[in-house]
């Protein structure tokens, strides 16, 4: 199994480089463990705690767990951070969904919804710091589904931007360049105009580091690039994703 560390304390734990559906991330704080988003069931799971045991890091410091949205691939597991005594954050929109049934993700993934408590609903403007280390502002952008949140989170002197499932960045080979894919429009609550707005709205946030809901991440000095490829490809009526 391949690691990935971002920087010093922000981790990949869950995605494509796993075999699993969705990006988890895990930022190590001297407050404990903060997650964005924890992911699906029980397979996930046990492939979050093999990657978090490689990188030492103990599964029941899990303090505070971001969720961007309440799709199953992202919040399916927060009965299991209930469990472990963490707070879990979500919008108030998609809160609902995830503590008293989500028959939409029933129908779609062919799977029982397990509900779980949110602990605090954030909004747009909040703001939370963690051990004076990590800082994580939230970010409202609605579109696919009517509560999904963005994370700007300021770690190691970096700023990377958590957008859950808006867009997502791919390969390209064999020509070394990256492409972008729209998140899933499919969705009971997805609001295109909604969606048109906060991807227009996030390209204009200064990033070192894009950290989509699935696939890859991006590093570079040109991440407001890829927000402009997706919105050109929305504009396109490319409306495809994953």
């Amino acid at each position: 199994m391949r690691k990935v560390k971002i920087t010093e304390h922000l981790f990949q734990i869950s995605g494509v480089q796993y075999g699993t559906n969705s990006n988890i991330y895990a930022i190590q704080t001297e407050e404990g463990l903060v997650l964005i988003d924890c992911g699906y069931q029980e397979e996930q799971w046990k492939k979050m705690l093999s990657c978090m045991e490689k990188w030492n890091l103990d599964p029941m410091n899990i303090k505070t767990v971001f969720l961007t949205h309440s799709h199953f691939d992202h919040a399916g597991n927060v009965w299991r951070m209930n469990q472990l005594g963490a707070d879990v954050l979500a919008s108030a929109e998609d809160a609902e969904k995830i503590e008293h049934g989500n028959p939409e993700m029933e129908q779609l993934f062919g799977s029982p919804w397990k509900c779980g408590r949110i602990t605090r609903t954030i909004r747009e403007g909040d703001s939370f710091t963690f051990g004076g280390q990590v800082e994580i502002n939230v970010l409202e952008t609605p579109g696919h589904s009517k509560g999904s949140l963005s994370f700007l989170i300021s770690v190691d002197g970096i700023r990377a931007l958590c957008t859950g499932d808006l867009f997502f960045v791919k390969p390209w080979p064999p020509e070394d360049k990256v492409d972008v894919e729209l998140g899933y429009m499919g969705g009971w609550d997805f609001d295109m105009k909604a969606y048109q707005n906060s991807l227009r709205r996030l390209r204009n946030v200064k990033a070192d580091i894009f950290l989509p809901g699935h696939y890859y991440f991006y590093r570079g000095a040109d991440v407001h690039s890829l927000f402009e490829m997706a919105c050109e490809k929305e504009e396109r009526g490319k409306h495809v994703g994953a």
